[in-house]
């Protein structure tokens, strides 16, 4: 039994090892660049929870928790026995870190050993949205060059690990294993089905972006649904009532009144903090934070909706703690409580990642190209469109230069049509903050067959809100029968009307 990832040995073939108690655990050797072995190797995690209830149907399921970036072997320790049970045992639940996520190579570091520099570059670029002041936005573009130069020079260029990271890398890894077994974000499974549509076998992708938006470095498309999606927040604490939601009012609009309220006054008088239980260095409670930690508390709504009801309601009697523990506990881009964040290079390769993949797309040449992409998401959303270019990070990559081998970039379009062996099931909330229901509809297109399942829920894919519905769909799919186009699930829970019984990921 092992405990350390480092004394597993990498192995092209998959040896697996008993591992953190109930898991057996693997690193797959794997070419940095598939078109040139000779370029050297890297090591990717993989991480099994075994099936307990083995039937004929038994099947490897490969979680992929998106963003990009996520590590898909902490996600299997923490989630993976809800998830089997879930499913009633009868699949194997493996989840894998892509390439310079968690426990998985190649290094990938903009600040190799000075952690120091990049909580620097965080208090630069990332404490206000973009119209917080007369000079943030400004302030974010020049900032982004300070990301760029660093990151070229030491994982970018022409010999830089941050080239072999790129999305269709990853696709071919999961290739790789999938040929090694024997047996797979939705960026990487539409990847994966554009580039391998015949080796699909089934695949359920949650909360689905726009891949070609993706591609081309937009980050455009995300927000169509997010004002809505906090529309619900008044909505589901009125129904609660003052029992349940901590920031109740007499009406929706109160409530919704009150939230604008607050945000407007921190606008211009933010709350000083000089310490706390939860943080010992001086804060403020911020219009931009606040305006961060509710975009974050839409995704998981179940969690989060009750969570920041508390902060509101706190922040309006004038007692901060609960803010700050909330905005101090992994919400923000950059912890300021935390100079060490990111010090593995995870930080870094999240948004390596996008700009990796978007070499060929859309960069910002100058001040006034970047103020019209704020000013796009802000006719998308007026709440948040000053929110996401802190998280898309789009912005970061206009400096950064860097170019994938031949073999880590999609050969054509990630719009051509495929067809693919077993249709994929996409699946969508109904309201999905930053991946609306309608790129769901716009991948499907690109393979025929495949169908879409929504879930009548609020948040940032449908598991976020798991229902029995959802449930019985995806087992059905996995036994091989597709649900019938269009269907929609109730949710079994409401926020601030009952807990979750099922938790899987944010």
């Amino acid at each position: 039994m092992v405990n350390d990832w480092a004394s597993i040995e990498p192995s092209p073939d998959l040896q697996w090892t008993p591992c953190f108690d109930n898991f057996t655990c693997a690193r797959l050797q794997v070419p940095l660049d598939y078109g040139d072995p000779s370029r050297g190797t890297t090591a990717i995690a993989f991480i099994k929870l075994a099936a307990t209830n083995v039937t004929q149907n038994t099947q490897n399921l490969l979680i992929n928790q998106g963003s990009p970036g996520g590590p898909g072997v902490a996600l299997v320790l923490q989630g993976g026995p809800s998830l089997a049970q879930a499913l009633g045992g009868q699949h194997n639940i493996v989840g894998f870190d892509p390439r310079r996520v968690g426990q998985s190579g190649p290094v990938v570091d903009c600040w190799p050993n000075h952690p120091e520099k990049r909580a620097q570059f965080g208090k630069l670029f990332y404490p206000e949205v973009s119209h917080a002041s007369s000079t943030a936005l400004d302030t974010q573009y020049y900032a982004a060059e300070i990301f760029g130069t660093a990151c070229t020079e030491n994982a970018g260029g022409p010999n830089g690990n941050a080239s072999f990271v790129s999305t269709p890398a990853v696709a071919h890894d999961l290739f790789t294993y999938i040929n090694a077994e024997q047996n797979y974000g939705t960026v990487l499974g539409a990847t994966f089905a554009s580039l391998y549509p015949d080796h699909v076998g089934k695949m359920v992708l949650d909360g689905v972006v726009d891949a070609a938006d993706y591609y081309d470095l937009g980050w455009r498309t995300n927000l169509y649904d997010v004002d809505k999606a906090l529309d619900s927040f008044s909505e589901y604490c009125f129904q609660g009532g003052a029992t349940n939601c901590s920031f109740w009012g007499p009406s929706v609009q109160n409530i919704t009144n009150r939230l604008n309220g607050l945000l407007a006054k921190l606008k211009y008088h933010p709350v000083p903090i000089p310490s706390s239980e939860a943080c010992d260095i001086p804060l403020m409670a911020t219009h931009s934070d606040l305006k961060e930690y509710t975009l974050g508390a839409l995704y998981a709504p179940l969690s989060g909706f009750p969570v920041l009801a508390d902060v509101l309601s706190g922040l309006e009697r004038g007692n901060t703690s609960t803010y700050v523990t909330a905005v101090t506990d992994g919400f923000l881009p950059a912890n300021p409580c935390n100079n060490e964040s990111g010090k593995n290079g995870t930080t870094d390769v999240n948004t390596l990642i996008k700009c990796v993949d978007g070499y060929a797309g859309q960069k910002f040449e100058n001040l006034t190209d970047y103020r019209n992409y704020v000013d796009t998401l802000t006719s998308q959303s007026l709440f948040f469109g000053e929110v996401w270019p802190n998280n898309a990070n789009g912005i970061l990559c206009r400096s950064f230069e860097a170019k994938p081998p031949k073999s880590g970039r999609l050969p054509g379009s990630i719009m051509e049509t495929r067809q693919t062996s077993f249709p994929i099931l996409f699946v969508t909330a109904e309201t999905d903050p930053v991946a609306p229901k309608r790129g769901a509809y716009k991948m499907s297109s690109v393979f025929p067959g495949s169908v879409v399942l929504t879930q009548a829920s609020v948040g940032h894919t449908a598991i976020a809100s798991l229902s029995s519905c959802y449930l019985k769909n995806v087992q059905m799919y996995l036994n091989g029968q597709l649900p019938a186009a269009n269907t929609t699930c109730p949710p079994d829970v409401l926020p601030f009307q009952g807990s979750a019984s099922f938790s899987f990921g944010r």
